[in-house]
Parts: C-alpha cells; sequence; structure tokens
C-alpha cells in the first residue's frame, strides 16, 4: 500500500484548512451565543447599563452581547392597540432566558441555586400571549447560531451551516487528491 506525501507546504495548508473548519463548525458547542440586544425603552438611570434601543437597531457592534448562560438568541414582536385605534408594532432582541433559580434546603438552611436548561427550547417561530404586554399577539422567534437575531424575520440558518460544512469536506478531499504525491 502506497502512502502519499505531502510537501512541507502542502500539509500546512491543509492543516491550516481544517483548523478553520473544524473551528467553524464546533464555535458554539460551548453552550455559549452571541446575540443582538435591544429593548423597546431606555435602562433606568441607576441602573448603569448600555443603551439599547430597538428604534435605532442597525445591527452593529453597539448591539451585539455575549450569552453566557443562554445557548439561543431570542426575537419577540408584537403590537400594541392605543387609544384612538392607533396600532404599534415593536421588536425586542436578546439572550434567551435559560437560566433558573431555585431554591434548596441544604444544612438547615435555604439556598438559591442556578440551572441552565439547554434543551427546553426548539428553533423557529411561535405565536403566543406575553404576559409582560397587553398585546394582539405576539410571535416568539429562537434561533442558535451567532448573531443569528438580525433579520426582520429570524431564519433557521442550521441548514445552511449544514451546506457550508459539507462544501468544505468537498473541498478538503478535493484538495488532498489533487495535492498528493506517491512516493
Amino acid at each position: 500500500m502506497m502512502i502519499p506525501h505531502l510537501s512541507f507546504r502542502t500539509s500546512l495548508i491543509f492543516a491550516t484548512t481544517v483548523i478553520y473548519a473544524l473551528t467553524f463548525l464546533v464555535s458554539n458547542t460551548n453552550g455559549q451565543i452571541d446575540c443582538y440586544e435591544c429593548t423597546v425603552h431606555p435602562p433606568e438611570p441607576y441602573m448603569n447599563r448600555t443603551t439599547r434601543l430597538c428604534s435605532k437597531f442597525d445591527g452593529s457592534d453597539h448591539y451585539k452581547v455575549h450569552c453566557p448562560n443562554s445557548t439561543y438568541c431570542m426575537k419577540k414582536s408584537f403590537q400594541l392597540e392605543l387609544q384612538a385605534g392607533k396600532i404599534v408594532k415593536g421588536n425586542v432582541r436578546g439572550c434567551t432566558p435559560q437560566k433558573y433559580d431555585y431554591q434548596v434546603y441544604k444544612n438547615g438552611s435555604w439556598k438559591v441555586e442556578s440551572a441552565v436548561e439547554y434543551d427546553s427550547l426548539k428553533k423557529g417561530c411561535f405565536s403566543g400571549n406575553d404576559d409582560q404586554l397587553r398585546t394582539a399577539e405576539t410571535q416568539f422567534c429562537y434561533c442558535n447560531d451567532n448573531l443569528c437575531n438580525n433579520a426582520k424575520q429570524t431564519t433557521n440558518f442550521s441548514s445552511h451551516t449544514d451546506t457550508i460544512a459539507v462544501i468544505i469536506i468537498y473541498n478538503i478531499m478535493r484538495f488532498l487528491k489533487t495535492h498528493t504525491q506517491p512516493a
């Protein structure tokens, strides 16, 4: 059996390509995600938080946040019915709340513990009521790719990621086939 030999330069290019491909494919397996975050109203001045209003949302770095306790981004679209028949539409973007605090009785006292539920959500959009707002209808959209809650309509990008992975692997195999030299 002949083992193909690669030149040093070819081996280096191949190794770099594999590292980039693997980094791309496993970039979101650590249980954290980056999302866009914006709200309908500014935070209170005493909270010392950055103002990110959805009415001024432009997809810039100002709206990017790291979500250490989330594996999904969220976009909530709603409309409010005001007096005189006026309807106001709005969006809220951010990290999906997946961290839950609960009480545990240990050593004779109650203590607060936290847990992150990673498998409690599904990608896609769902309609429902929002207990925090009196709205006609609220649409909740969840996605699990970095910065995926940018679009007007949140899209499921997982099929695109799979396609890109297949293209990368195909090109690596083609590269190996054309750059291997028999001994």
